[in-house]
């Protein structure tokens, strides 16, 4: 009796070791496979971060080198005219006729004060410190205040819902797009109307720009037209949102932007 319990014993004893070390074996297993994902998984990460830093660094050059491209065209077009005029008009006094040379003076000296005005505008419409300050929702304020001085048409801006802080990048990424997108409207559309709408809801920021200019044919669009679309929605991409641009000739253009909070 002593012998075969001993065997039954011993059968049990290496059946058992035998499986502790199975279940060790399985579990060291997935301790090794869990952590050997987690490394691909840092990895991944990190690449991800390194390629989105990456994008990031190029988009921002791309809108430093439009940023630059945009004060040139403001420069020439608007404030230079004006400097040009009253240097035209300086240069041009007769101190003979006093009267007419206090006229001329007096209109240069006015032509030079929208100057300035224009160029401070131009600078605080451009620089990021007033979304640091005072949010997206200011600095969107003095580009439109901006956009009504051409008086080329009608502006139309609404603000819905309680307005949301969000991360600077962000905000500073919509106001350029808003910005992109007004200048294709000045430059490509002859609109007498500019519908722009910020809506803060529970969950997300959208933007609506719509115009009743001209329009054109997303399928044919000119380089110049896609060069600024395609700077858009790359840069909606940069931080999360969703872009959309609906457009036919001859009824307009709307540009839509949905950005989760």
């Amino acid at each position: 009796m002593h012998a075969p319990n001993r065997a039954v014993i011993i059968t049990i004893f290496v059946i058992t070791t035998i499986v502790v070390l199975l279940l060790l074996g399985f579990i060291l297993a997935m301790l090794y496979l869990s952590r050997k994902r987690q490394q691909n998984f840092a990895l991944e990460l990190e690449k991800v971060k390194t390629n989105f830093e990456k994008e990031l660094l190029k988009t921002q050059l791309e809108i430093q080198e439009q940023t630059f491209q945009y004060i040139s065209r403001e420069i020439h077009d608007n404030i230079g005219q004006f400097i040009s005029l009253a240097k035209l008009q300086l240069n041009t006094l007769d101190f003979k006729e006093l009267k007419l040379v206090k006229g001329q003076v007096t209109h240069s000296a006015d032509l030079l004060t929208k100057a300035l005005d224009d160029l401070r505008d131009l600078s605080r419409s451009l620089s990021s410190e007033t979304i640091r300050s005072n949010g997206l929702a200011t600095a969107v304020e003095q580009q439109i205040a901006q956009l009504k001085k051409l008086e080329w048409s009608e502006v139309v801006y609404e603000v819905k819902g309680e307005y949301q802080f969000m991360d600077e990048q962000k905000e500073i990424f919509i106001l350029r797009i808003l910005q992109e997108a007004v200048n294709n409207i000045v430059r490509h559309s002859d609109a007498r109307k500019v519908s722009i709408l910020l809506n803060y809801t529970q969950t997300n920021l959208s933007l609506h720009i719509a115009d009743n200019g001209r329009g054109f044919d997303p399928t044919i669009i000119g380089h110049g037209t896609s060069s600024g679309i395609s700077n858009m929605n790359k840069r909606a991409s940069m931080i999360g949102a969703i872009f959309d641009i609906q457009s036919s000739i001859g009824t307009g253009t709307a540009v839509s932007l949905f950005v989760p909070y």
